[in-house]
């Protein structure tokens, strides 16, 4: 064998020896305390983290200490065991520099841990303990913050065991760190101005929809405003700040809003989808689903509140009811998308983020995805762009309301258009006329008068019967542009029906400007009508009264007009007549006094 192939094998000899001993020596490395540098500032402590299972729930810390052995590496997503119905230890191994200071923070950074409880072991010797967690009052030694923290004072120079035992009903996410007060207070104040911001735009939001829902009276934007309220303020006390900004003086909420408020706001989700999407429109039984689906969350919170579930039942009713307006109402949204409405366009897109963010969220809570920043915050962030495509969705409902608001002011114009007009010549009808007369009357002063005119035609009768009704109506038609060319813009031309118009005119100096007025329309009926392809000469009598000097109220000055009228129908007809006042024959434009 020759020199070089000795050689050779000896370096493969040494290479297969340290990859053998890579895992032992990695393992001995791992297991090394975790050193704690004044100068690093945060310590992520789960890379050190081992932990040790207790089924039972009643090994002490005695027990444990003595089993150190038996802990082992999580065999978990990052900082996350998901959720577990045994009690769980953490070793935390550390080592404090001899020019270290010892003053740390303990913190585990998830709020809906029920209880954690921290002992500190240095050299075999109890050194000091803690008990977090949101089913424990705060003691003097525990930071008041969104996480769950204690100050620690470590002696320099020794390594001390950290045991941490967590025992929750909820999931055990479990970012362990240790950081120095001022980190410790940063990372604290950039989790309150995060939180404060998605919770600010969630309140805007729903005064936003209340607002909305007291100006329109549309019941959707309330149970947007539920919807949102709920989700908001879940989020904040899912992060730990509800209980610390809203109700630390509540045990029972800052144990138990979790579930209730994700109720909560699902009691406003399912009917905001079911009226929002128009769901009725389009599939009756998915509309009862949805209905039935708030009917079933409230309770469900009803019963939650008096004690009849418990919190696992009302996180296992939540998780179960969750995605039901998703999937009960994807369809209708898929065939309005379809049809090009952006009710539907804009639902799917909100849907899309709430979808990707809540699967996000139960792989989360079901210890299937780390618990870092993105899949932590995932489900806030997701709910707060679901929240802002819904204000799309409200846009078009707002839109959608005031069309219909619109198209119901113009049908009730048509119909008052109708109801009020004369169908023949577009003139006001009796009812118009009364409608209008009251307004017009009460301009009427002692040195400004109202003039009504009431007329017949004369010799219609005899026209409708030779030529038919058809030129009657011709005949009317005609009449009516003639009056309406006579008169100013001010005045008023009515037809009270048959061959009988009414004309008021305001802002009249005296009985003159009357009389003036009253010829101008006689003279427009000199000239001969063309009637049915004939040549046809109609008269026109006149009767008319004066306010306030005939009368005060419409009923008074349309009789009088009327019995002047036919005061001047008895003298011959084509005359111009006032009550009390003997006719006016007008003959060639000439008036001549009866």
């Amino acid at each position: 064998m020759t020199r070089a192939t000795i050689t050779l094998l000896r370096s493969w000899l040494v290479v297969g020896m340290m990859m053998a001993l890579a895992p032992i020596l990695g393992f001995a490395a791992a297991d090394k305390p975790m050193l704690l540098d004044d100068a690093v500032g945060a310590v992520d402590a789960w890379p050190a983290v081992k932990i040790l299972a207790d089924p039972s729930r009643r090994l002490s810390a005695e027990e444990v200490q003595r089993r150190l052995g038996s802990f082992e590496r999580p065999n978990a997503p990052y900082a996350n065991l998901g959720v577990r119905r045994d009690a769980v230890w953490l070793h935390v191994p550390v080592r404090v520099p001899d020019a270290g200071t010892g003053e740390w923070v303990f913190d585990v950074d998830y709020a809906s841990l029920d209880r954690i409880d921290l002992y500190v072991i240095t050299a075999g010797v109890l050194s000091h303990r803690a008990t977090l967690g949101r089913k424990v009052p705060r003691a003097r030694s525990v930071l008041q913050g969104a996480s769950h923290a204690a100050a620690l004072k470590l002696a320099p120079g020794l390594e001390h065991d950290l045991l941490v035992r967590v025992e929750s009903t909820s999931s055990m996410i479990l970012p362990v760190r240790l950081s120095k007060q001022e980190a410790f207070h940063a990372r604290s104040a950039d989790t309150q101005m995060l939180q404060g911001v998605l919770a600010g735009v969630g309140l805007c939001l729903v005064v936003y929809s209340l607002a909305q829902w007291l100006s329109l009276r549309d019941p959707v934007f309330g149970y947007y405003a539920l919807m949102i309220l709920g989700s908001t303020l879940f989020n904040f006390a899912h992060f730990g700040l509800a209980p610390q900004h809203l109700w630390g003086g509540s045990a029972w909420l800052t144990q138990n809003s979790a579930p209730l408020l994700a109720l909560l706001a699902l009691v406003g989700c399912f009917p905001f989808v079911e009226r929002a999407l128009g769901v009725a429109e389009v599939n009756r039984v998915l509309a009862a689903a949805l209905r039935l689906g708030a009917a079933a969350a409230s309770m469900i919170a009803i019963a939650f509140v008096l004690g009849v579930v418990d919190y696992r039942g009302a996180h296992l009713a939540g998780t179960i009811l969750g995605p039901l307006p998703m999937v009960f109402a994807v369809p209708v949204a898929f065939a309005r998308a379809r049809r090009g409405e952006r009710v539907g366009q804009y639902m799917l897109l909100a849907w899309g983020a709430y979808a990707a963010s809540a699967l996000t969220m139960v792989a989360l809570l079901r210890g299937l995805a780390p618990a870092s920043f993105w899949p932590r915050h995932a489900f806030q962030i997701g709910s707060v762009f679901e929240s802002v495509v819904w204000m799309a969705v409200l846009g078009v409902r707002i839109e959608e309301v005031r069309r219909a608001s619109t198209r119901a002011r113009l049908e009730r114009d048509q119909l008052k258009w109708l109801a009020m007009t004369d169908p023949l010549t577009s003139l006001p009808n009796r009812r118009g006329l009364l409608e209008i007369l009251p307004d017009v009357m009460s301009t009427s002063r002692p040195d400004q008068f109202v003039a009504v005119f009431l007329m017949d035609l004369d010799g219609f009768k005899a026209i409708n019967d030779e030529l038919g009704h058809d030129a009657g109506d011709q005949l009317l038609v005609a009449a009516a542009r003639r009056l309406e060319s006579a008169l100013r813009q001010s005045d008023t031309v009515a037809r009270l029906g048959g061959d009988e118009f009414v004309v008021i005119a305001a802002g009249l100096a005296g009985d003159g400007e009357a009389q003036r007025l009253g010829h101008k329309l006689l003279s427009e009926f000199l000239a001969p009508f063309d009637v049915g392809g004939q040549q046809r000469a109609v008269g026109l009598t006149i009767g008319y009264a004066l306010a306030p000097t005939d009368g005060h109220d419409a009923g008074t000055l349309l009789k009088r007009a009327d019995e002047a009228m036919y005061a001047g129908k008895r003298q011959g007809g084509h005359c111009l007549s006032r009550c009390g006042f003997p006719p006016q024959a007008f003959v060639n434009g000439v008036t001549e006094k009866g």
